[in-house]
């Protein structure tokens, strides 16, 4: 049964997923698994590479060469787990709902995030597309509040604008004549 409270709390359908793993009835798309681990991948590689160049730089030479090793192996464990692992856990627990009262969006394996955006009180709602998004055919949306902002994506271009749409549609609908 959906739940119709104002304030956000209630039941909301799963769409034929387990409970567990989804609170709500929209899920990120399969694609965005593929814009993850390019990412994921590219930010352990970068970060590892620096690390190196510091390390090079500021660790004297007869440690240098065992720093280097520690590193290698820590860039190698960061490909290993971060990659396949995290970018799949992020994808199979985020989970969110837009309706017309509130947006609500739950993130988190072990530690579960679940956040109400009530629509009367959202700002803005941006939609963000760099070069890699735009290339899986992605985007993300972030909810702007008084006091808080949270993002939620990468999810289709389409659905982005979607969410958008309906997230603001509180306004639309209140705003007088300019129709």
């Amino acid at each position: 049964m959906a739940g119709t409270q104002s304030d956000g709390r209630g039941e909301w359908p799963a769409s034929g997923r387990t409970k567990r793993s989804h609170a709500y009835a929209s899920a990120l798309p399969p694609v965005a698994l593929k814009y993850l681990t390019v990412r994921s991948t590219v930010e352990v590689l970068v970060t590892g590479g620096l690390a190196c160049g510091l390390a090079l730089w500021l660790v004297p030479g007869d440690w240098r060469l065992p720093t280097l090793v520690v590193m290698a192996i820590l860039i190698v464990a960061g490909l290993i787990v971060d990659v396949p692992i995290v970018s799949r856990l992020t994808m199979r627990y985020t989970s969110y709902h837009v309706g017309p009262d509130a947006v609500r969006i739950k993130r988190g394996f072990l530690l579960s995030k679940d956040t109400v955006l009530s629509t009367a009180q959202i700002l803005n709602v941006s939609i963000i597309e760099g070069p890699l998004l735009r290339r899986f055919g992605l985007a993300k949306v972030r909810f702007v509040t008084l006091n808080h902002v949270e993002p939620l994506g990468p999810v289709e271009r389409s659905v982005a604008l979607e969410i958008r749409r309906q997230a603001l549609s509180t306004y639309l609908e209140a705003s007088p004549g300019d129709h």
